[in-house]
């Protein structure tokens, strides 16, 4: 029978054991996630230091670290449900935020790579001196303006009108510039009904589509999936944003979505950089022509309907590839409308090319 001594060393020796499996089942100690709502790896690491030094994937490589929007569609939906940057070499942390502050926290901090942004938001971060270049365009303008009034049938019968709008967003002052440019009706942020104009009440994304069917305005600013939601509802389309570029005679594609990467990771990680944009151009098609997993994905993550997904899906503009000279000339095209309805400080014709990073 064993001494009394060996019985207490051998107890000491299984919590020994079972505190170092725990330690290894939950990433060792001081593990910290910029993201406030998910933070998920996908492949064989994850993300466990910032800066140029990289996150380490449990192999020794490197963990790619991609920020969005919670809410936000993009092709990262795909890239981490399929794990498509494991393909190609790289595993995968996403994470998912709740502002658009907390994306710029994350990549000035470096605890993000890269971000899926609204185009005029990377102009913005460049015009402020943040060191990130724009990687590819992900997605067209899906934006929209609704309304449940039937008498509210063109842009034009919004004079008089109260407009549900989120202030602070690009999209809102796109739609200044539009509205602007295009038909030249003053837009006002009174939150009252102004005659002649158009006024605006700031409505957050969470509130808008109960905003309009309530009546507390009478027609909204809004994106995807916010737009296909509001259609299933019974909201009709005043006119899309992509109208509304080519009725200003903008040259080239209405972009809204970029990714941008941290400028010293392109610099130090260009392997990555490239792998990453690989996936993302595979996950591109994926959603194009394969729309029954694109479905999977999206429905799950945004609690779509099928319909909500079907208007969604054939709503949205999807771009495959890496950045062309047509689609930078694209990308600052749309800096212009920005800068026309207030978003940007200062005229970005002054943004350098080399913010565009091409291979």
């Amino acid at each position: 029978m064993a001494s009394r001594g060996s019985l207490i060393a051998a107890i000491i020796i299984v919590v020994a054991l079972l505190g170092a499996a725990a330690y290894v089942l939950h990433g060792g100690l001081g593990e910290t996630s910029t993201s406030s709502v998910t933070s998920k790896s996908s492949g064989a690491g994850s993300a466990t230091e910032a800066g140029t030094t990289g996150a380490m994937g449990a192999e020794g490589g490197y963990a790619i670290r991609a920020a969005t929007l919670l809410g936000g569609i993009s092709t990262l939906d795909i890239i981490e449900h399929e794990n498509l940057t494991v393909k190609y070499g790289y595993p995968l942390r996403v994470l998912r935020l709740q502002k658009t502050p907390d994306i710029l926290a994350a990549i000035a901090k470096g605890e993000a790579d890269l971000a899926v942004v609204p185009a005029e938001m990377a102009a913005k971060m460049i015009e402020g001196g943040s060191d990130v270049v724009i990687v590819a365009v992900d997605m067209m303008q899906n934006q929209a303006i609704l309304a449940k009034d039937p008498t509210i049938r063109n842009v034009t019968d919004l004079r008089g009108r109260l407009v549900g709008a989120v202030v602070a967003s690009g999209t809102y002052k796109l739609f200044k510039a539009y509205i602007n440019i295009v038909y030249g009706i003053p837009v006002v942020e009174s939150g009252e009904r102004t005659p002649g104009a158009i006024s605006v009440v700031n409505v957050p994304p969470g509130s808008i589509l109960d905003a309009v069917e309530n009546g507390q305005v009478d027609a909204i600013v809004i994106w995807e999936p916010f737009v296909s939601k509001g259609i299933s509802m019974g909201l009709h389309v005043v006119a899309t944003f992509a109208d509304l570029w080519r009725e200003a005679n903008v040259s080239g594609e209405p972009v809204m979505l970029v990714w941008i990467a941290r400028g010293d990771f392109a610099r130090s990680h260009p392997d990555a950089l490239n792998a990453f944009l690989a996936a993302r151009s595979e996950a591109a098609a994926i959603w194009m022509n394969n729309e029954n997993l694109t479905y999977r994905v999206l429905s799950s993550l945004y609690h779509l309907t099928r319909l909500e997904f079907d208007i969604m899906y054939n709503r949205t503009v999807i771009v495959a590839g890496n950045l062309t000279d047509n689609l930078i000339e694209s990308i600052r095209n749309e800096w212009w409308l920005a800068w026309k309805g207030g978003y940007l400080p200062e005229d970005p014709a002054t943004i350098p090319a080399n913010v565009f990073y091409t291979g």
